[in-house]
Parts: structure tokens; sequence; C-alpha cells
């Protein structure tokens, strides 16, 4: 439970922008008083954990493509500095990315790349790059048995990103647990935030839960202020701001609020599969040039289909994840209510429907390959977290006058942006128009806010 009885800044989530966020305002303030949040027993047990973990630096959006590159850019010089971040596995390992393309998306790829001026380390591979890939077929005849439907768009080439690959998500987030812990944040787990209360400044008080701010009282400057943050045990702390970094959790405590964050919780679904076929194409070696090698060869990349399918390599278990976008028919929203019994009943194993492996991430896969089809692959387990959508594929960073910051939408990449998300909200907190990112450029914070956004929409959604 938290030591005092008032902190100056209240996070609320210890997951990826959560940690970036304590870690970047400890660094800044020292002797501010920080207390993060936490639902789950650990720090970045919620979504976080859940996903992927993948990271790259290739989007259509300059804004995501400048978050991202100077994230991964930290992330680097971490393991550089911290020899526990290199070994025995490492903090990053970036062996790629390889968007398989129909012709449909070749041009409008190859110009995302060109138009960075060669910010985007990629390089585009013709078909002939990719006919030594155990099992692919570019140009598949049907979706399924018995699919009446028009096939699926042949492959004709590829893009290939380089500054691109995987991230191990339980060692970021507890080097920035420890090092935010060691600076002095402090943390409260397996506790809930059930609501946040306004305070009438001077005359009117409204931590009563029935009652609500009067409708003139958010135009009188510096009067209505968030001043308590209730926990579903019934106990309270009291905070001069608070940062909802919660995720797909996020809109449970800022909607009551009337806080809208324009972002949508959806749930997502990944299985773990292992067999001959898994292997042959573990042992592929692809005609690229990726940063991080093992032992001098390439490796098996990390592979999106046009069908929207993903199949991440996990070399230790020599066994393959296969993921895929689903927003038809998903409802918007989270299956737990926070706050409602003083917990977060959330389990990654429980949204892992094996069923729905099956019939919905399978056949994304396997037009393109057919051998998953066979008993050459198995599935080992399947798992569920949330990905929070903002309607045009990048974050979203706001404050609220009286006290209420809120960062998330990520659309899936929260990791391989969080720690230039947590640098601005730092300077958010501060009040500060802009703020300084690890690769020394400057972004300006209300390019991500909803009333002054200024960015392009994104087109490559994973």
């Amino acid at each position: 439970m938290p030591l005092k009885a008032s902190y100056d800044v209240v996070i609320v989530g210890a997951g990826a922008m959560g940690l970036a966020s304590a870690f970047h305002l400890i660094r800044s303030h020292p002797g501010l008083s920080v207390l993060v949040v936490e639902a789950r027993s650990r720090p970045g047990e919620g979504s976080m954990g859940a996903s992927a973990a993948m990271v790259r630096d290739v989007f259509s959006s300059r804004d995501n493509h400048v978050l991202a590159k100077s994230s991964i850019s930290f992330y680097r010089r971490l393991m550089e500095d911290h020899e526990e971040l290199r070994t025995p596995t490492p903090l990053l390992d970036l062996y790629g990315y390889l968007w398989l393309l129909p012709e449909s998306r070749m041009k409008e790829y190859a110009s995302f790349v060109s138009d960075s001026e060669g910010s985007i380390v990629a390089e585009i591979l013709g078909l002939d790059d990719l006919r030594s890939c155990p099992g692919l077929d570019p140009s598949p005849a049907k979706w399924y048995d018995g699919d009446g439907a028009k096939p699926p768009e042949p492959i004709v080439g590829a893009l290939f990103g380089r500054d691109c690959g995987a991230l191990a998500p339980e060692m970021l987030a507890n080097f920035y647990y420890e090092q935010s812990k060691s600076g002095g944040v402090e943390f409260a787990f397996d506790t809930c935030v059930q609501r946040l209360s306004f305070e009438g400044r001077e005359e009117i008080l409204l931590h009563d839960s029935t009652k609500r701010p009067f409708a003139f009282q958010q135009h009188m400057d510096g009067r209505l202020h968030i001043s308590r943050v209730h926990f579903g045990d019934g106990t309270w702390v009291g905070a001069d701001k608070v940062v909802v970094a919660g995720g797909a959790w996020s809109e449970k405590i800022l909607h009551p609020l009337g806080f809208a964050t324009g972002c949508s919780p959806r749930s997502q679904i990944l299985g773990s599969v292992s067999g001959t076929v898994v292997e042959e194409l573990l042992r592929w070696e692809p005609r690229v040039n990726p940063i991080d090698r093992d032992h001098g060869k390439t490796r098996f990349p990390f592979v999106i289909l046009p069908s929207g399918a993903t199949l991440k390599p996990i070399f230790r278990q020599r066994q393959m994840w296969i993921g895929c976008v689903d927003t038809v028919a998903h409802p918007i929203g989270t299956i737990e209510d926070p706050g409602r019994d003083g917990r977060l009943d959330y389990s990654m194993a429980a949204m892992g429907d094996r069923e729905a492996f099956g019939t919905d991430l399978l056949p994304t896969v396997t037009p393109y390959f057919p051998r998953f089809e066979t008993s050459g692959v198995r599935l080992e387990n399947s798992w569920g977290g949330y990905y929070n959508f903002s309607p045009d594929g990048l974050p979203v960073l706001m404050e609220e006058s009286y006290g209420v910051i809120f960062v998330g939408g990520d659309s899936g990449s929260g990791i391989m942006k969080a720690d230039s998300l947590g640098r601005l909200v730092a300077a958010q907190v501060d009040g500060k128009p802009e703020a300084r990112l690890f690769s020394g450029d400057s972004y300006q914070l209300d390019r991500l806010s909803l009333n002054h956004r200024v960015v392009q929409d994104e087109k490559i959604i994973l």
C-alpha cells in the first residue's frame, strides 16, 4: 500500500508507458513524490506481457517513425551500458521484419521508405529472393477447402526492415521498475484504481461519488481539480496530478469524468506452434542483411503476410508465434471491470481461445503456407491481451484542465514507442510545450492531443 497520504504525481498503470513515464519523471525531478499504482502483482503483467513484443521503425507516419526510432535507439544504448541487458539473452534482437507484399502494396510501401530520405533503413526484395523460403506459396489458389471466394492476393515481392525485431518485455519492465524505484518512485501492486474524485477548491468538496461538479465550475480557472485517487479496497491517496496509462482499462477510469480519449480497446489472441514445418522455417537464411546476426548468419525474420497474419520466430524454444489483427465482430471494450471488487481479474491464459486459433488465425496463414494445415504443426499454447486503438493509428497524449493526463492509444505498438512517450509525459507534467527525445529530436506535445492534433494517419498497423 502507499506510504504517503498525498503525492505530486500518481501514475495509473505499470505497463510500458506508465513505467517509462515514472522513469523520466524522477530523472528530471529527483525530489518529486511519485506513486505508480498497478492492479497486477508485478510491472508489465498486463497487455505488455501478453503482446508479441516487437519493435520497428517502419511506419507510414513520420510521427510514429520518429517516436519509435528514438525509443529503439534508447533500448540499444541500454544494452551497451548494462551487461545484464545483453546476456544471457538480449533486451533487443534486431533480426528484421519482412513484409510479404502483393502488387497493390509494393509501390506504396516503397514510397514510405523513399519519403523518409534514408531514415527508414529497409530494402526491397523480389520474388526470386523469397523462393528459398520453405513451404511458401506466393500465389495461393484459395482461402480454404470448399470456399468459392476470390483467392488471396499473390505475393510479388517484399520489404525488409533492418532496424526491427524483438524486445524482451519483462527485461524492459524490470529495468524501468528498478531504476524508478531506486530514484524514489513508490509502487503499489495488487491495487486497483476504482475512480478519481474532484475537489472544488475553496468551497465545494466533491469527494462524494454521488455528486459531480457544476457545469460552470469548469470555466473557473484553478477552481476544479482532481485531488483523490480511490482504490478498490476503499482507501485513497491525494494527488496534485494523475497520469492515466492504464492501456485498455483507461476508459473505465476516465469516462466517468467525461474524459473522452477517442481510443478503442480490442482483444487479440496469439498462438504458439511447433513441429517439423516450424523447424524448417527457423532454419531458413533469407537474402537479407539484418542489424543483428546469430553466429554470422541471417535468421528467419518477423513475417507479415498479405492476409494480416504475423509469424514471430522463437529460436530458443524452436517455436513460432502466430497472430493476426482482427477487428471484425470483436466487441470494443474490456471484459474486466477494474475496481469493482478491488481487483482486476485479467488472465492472459483465459483470453487465449484454442478454438479461435483454428478457425480465425490459422486460415490467415495456410493460403501462403499450406503445410501449416498438416500434422507437421501443433499448437502448444494460446493467450490473449488487448490493443488500444486510436482512430489514426498514433498515440494520444492529452491533459484536462483539472489535472488529469492520459497517454495511450498506441494501436499495438506501445512498447516500441514507450521511451519516447515517457519523455513526453514528463514534459507534460512540467507544463512544457515540447520534449527532447533520446534521438535529439524536439517533439511538440500537442501534436498527439485530440484538440490540436497534427499527424498523418498510419497505414502500417499490425
